[in-house]
């Protein structure tokens, strides 16, 4: 039994659903505390860090030049998550472009963190499951600040796998 990148990718684009009409009636929600002093102080700035991460990603794939940032405040849902659905459309289409013996091929990332030797396909699923983490962590914080979070948010209940 495999998972399948595109039944993640189907889950997670329910996510981003899920939270972008919640955002859009919850607008002052993206400014709600995640950690004090923390790199990522507010939802806002935390749901800019897992766009950005799944573009630099794909930039590593591609072997480009790395965007220092997506250019977007993290104070306005809507423009995140627009930024967020165009670089997803992108990752799409290099997951379908990718020739399959290349995405079990080893390669060398630099990360801030230092090199890592990942395939390309391990590289991919990561930024589904750091996603997945940090919708987490969004939906703890704003179930601190007295909001119900949007929707369950559970893979057993989710229509993108069978």
């Amino acid at each position: 039994m495999i998972l399948e990148f595109d039944e993640l990718v189907r889950y997670t684009n329910e996510e981003r659903e899920k939270w972008r009409a919640w955002f859009t009636a919850h607008p002052d929600a993206t400014e709600v505390e995640v950690q004090p002093a923390a790199r990522f102080a507010a939802v806002g700035t935390l749901i800019d860090h897992i766009f950005l991460v799944e573009r630099r990603h794909l930039q590593r794939l591609r072997g480009t030049t790395l965007d220092d940032r997506t250019g977007l405040s993290g104070r306005h849902a809507p423009p995140l998550f627009d930024y967020g659905a165009s670089v997803r459309r992108e990752m799409e289409q290099f997951v379908l472009d990718l020739d399959p013996d290349e995405a079990d091929t080893p390669r060398t990332y630099a990360l801030q963190s230092g090199p890592v030797t990942a395939t390309p396909r391990k590289l991919l699923f990561h930024c589904l499951v750091h996603e997945i983490r940090h919708w987490a962590q969004i939906a703890l914080a704003v179930r601190r600040a007295g909001l119900e979070p949007p929707g369950n948010h559970d893979l057993l209940l989710s229509r993108a796998l069978k």
